[in-house]
């Protein structure tokens, strides 16, 4: 609170002062008999009176500004804040604050500590879940080998393209639970972009064989620096949605290229496309869209949401290109790790402290 604010704040105050001066002096010059006090004495009264009124407001201004300042400190926190206890009152009124503010944020702190307690029980369940589900889901995947010679092609086709897809919704549950501890659980080193490609390419096999669908892939190998299960995962929802939007009998091209800031993967289809106006929207958790209500009703808004939320915490971005009737094309862009010292840099400079600086830290820090 600046010295303005905090006078704006006491005009009532300073309103009162002036209207008891006037009925005083008032007072003392309509006084029965002769006057006490002459006019010249009583108006230089009223100044000095007035001078020591605004000495005293000033004072207490700046006795309070290490009130102030704490809170403003607090408000530029931010966040940081709600673990920042108030302290530092300095009457009764600053007590109540204090101690109000100080019982919220233990409320909050508690609150919080329970959420966090039920999201780790949750997503131990959802692990749990998901790794007992693919007990059965295996054993499913064996029995349909089984009878592959018993059944037509068609028939075991089915089969197997349901199973990918079930399996394909586990792992979408899975790697959604784990979005809150994504810090923990990924690790960037170099990788064969063609490997995680053709993996992902393994996982939908059966889906391009059901369809029909026309593949054609790039030839060269690129080095990317990613987490190749999270990558995995973004091609994987990727290809997916390619698969479930282009009709029987279309085409699925995949091509990588290079420049001298980025590695760029890029799956196009030629399927039904994306309505213009649900384009800035398809990143959106639960946005299923035009195409989500027409062509695939059980469609959850999670696939791109997921894809788009991992792609921006693994440094890399997801554009999206398409044309209705014609087929939509999403790129991955992974760029290169780059230093303070180059043009285009992802490392920023670290701050270096002076040796004066350092000595005189130490100083400060040490015990007298």
């Amino acid at each position: 609170m600046n010295v303005g604010k905090y006078l704006q704040d006491h005009i009532a105050h300073m309103l009162f002062w002036l209207v008891g001066l006037l009925i005083a002096d008032l007072v003392l010059w309509l006084a029965p008999g002769q006057r006490l006090i002459s006019w010249p004495t009583l108006i230089y009264l009223d100044i000095l009176l007035t001078v020591f009124f605004l000495i005293f407001i000033v004072g207490v201004y700046y006795y309070r500004a290490k009130w102030y300042r704490g809170i403003q400190q607090r408000r530029q926190a931010g966040a940081d804040a709600l673990n920042w206890p108030l302290t530092g009152a300095q009457n009764e009124s600053q007590q109540y604050m204090q101690d109000y503010v100080n019982d919220i944020l233990t409320l909050h702190r508690q609150s919080t500590d329970q959420l966090l307690q039920e999201q780790e029980d949750q997503q131990a369940f959802i692990t749990r879940w998901v790794h007992d589900i693919k007990v059965p889901l295996a054993a499913l995947q064996l029995t349909s080998d089984q009878i592959a010679d018993q059944v037509d092609d068609q028939t075991y086709t089915d089969i197997t393209t349901q199973l990918e897809r079930v399996n394909h919704y586990v792992e979408e549950v899975l790697y959604y639970s784990r979005l809150s501890s994504f810090a923990n659980d990924y690790l960037l080193r170099n990788h064969s972009l063609r490997e995680i490609v053709s993996s992902a390419l393994r996982s939908q096999m059966n889906s391009f064989l059901g369809k029909s669908l026309q593949l054609s892939m790039f030839d060269n190998d690129f080095q990317v620096l990613t987490d190749d299960k999270w990558l995995l995962f973004i091609v994987n929802q990727i290809l997916a949605n390619s698969v479930q939007y282009t009709p029987q009998g279309g085409r699925i091209t995949i091509t990588a290229s290079q420049d001298k800031q980025a590695t760029q993967l890029t799956i196009q289809d030629t399927g039904v496309g994306i309505d213009p106006g649900d384009l800035p929207r398809i990143f959106q958790k639960g946005f299923t869209g035009k195409n989500g209500r027409e062509h695939n009703a059980q469609s959850t808004g999670l696939g791109l949401y997921l894809a788009h939320t991992m792609a921006q915490r693994l440094g890399h971005t997801l554009t999206v290109h398409s044309k209705p009737g014609q087929g939509t094309a999403v790129t991955i862009t992974m760029p290169f790790l780059s230093y303070y010292s180059d043009d285009h840099a992802t490392v920023t400079t670290p701050r270096l402290t002076g040796l004066n600086e350092s000595n005189q830290d130490d100083q400060e820090n040490t015990p007298q």
